[in-house]
């Protein structure tokens, strides 16, 4: 006989393997039972995480306000939030390579200057732990990013170029490279 958090678990796996995200998938399990707590560990083992690490994840102080003070009518608000503190990122284990373009992704972040937009901060931070590795790399390669005025250009794009040289091929990594390559030329040249 399965408990009432198996079947959750394995309805939340349903609805992940047919695209839902898993916001949806924690929101529709919070409508369905009313228990925000439940519906979100169900979520998270659903997407892999060890029990252990969904517990701690929920007990977390901020974490555990959050779910103590939500209520019917906030589902959708509260669940963004826990996704937008980590509450659904699974940690990838990363081979040597991979573990050095994160590395290298990690130095132009630091290189780019005080205050990235937090928003972009929270992006990076679940894709560098998820292993989203080529997803990092386009968005701060991308022609729109400007190192801040107290960043040093030099390094940002000479971390993004190596960690361009690392990355496979496809997804549109080449015409990031080259646009890196370019940037890195023009700003080692000052």
């Amino acid at each position: 006989m399965h408990s009432g958090l198996e079947v959750l678990v394995e309805r939340a796996r349903g609805a992940l393997r047919e695209g839902v995200d898993e916001v949806g998938v924690c929101v529709a399990l919070f409508r369905e039972t009313g228990d925000v707590r439940t519906a979100a560990l169900a979520t998270c083992l659903a997407l892999g995480l060890a029990r252990e690490e969904a517990e701690r994840r929920l007990d977390d102080e901020e974490t555990a306000l959050l779910l103590a003070e939500c209520v019917p009518g906030d589902e959708e608000g509260v669940v963004l939030l826990l996704e937008a503190g980590g509450l659904f990122v699974v940690d990838r284990r990363l081979g040597p390579r991979e573990e050095r373009v994160r590395q290298l992704l990690g130095a132009a972040i630091a290189a780019y200057g005080r205050g990235v937009p937090s928003g972009f901060a929270v992006s990076l931070s679940r894709w560098l732990r998820g292993g989203q590795l080529s997803r990092a790399y386009l968005q701060l390669a991308s022609g729109r990013r400007r190192v801040r005025a107290d960043g040093d250009p030099a390094a940002y794009w000479a971390a993004l170029v190596e960690a361009g040289e690392l990355l496979p091929d496809g997804d549109g990594i080449e015409p990031a490279r080259d646009h890196c390559r370019r940037m890195a030329a023009q700003h080692s040249a000052r």
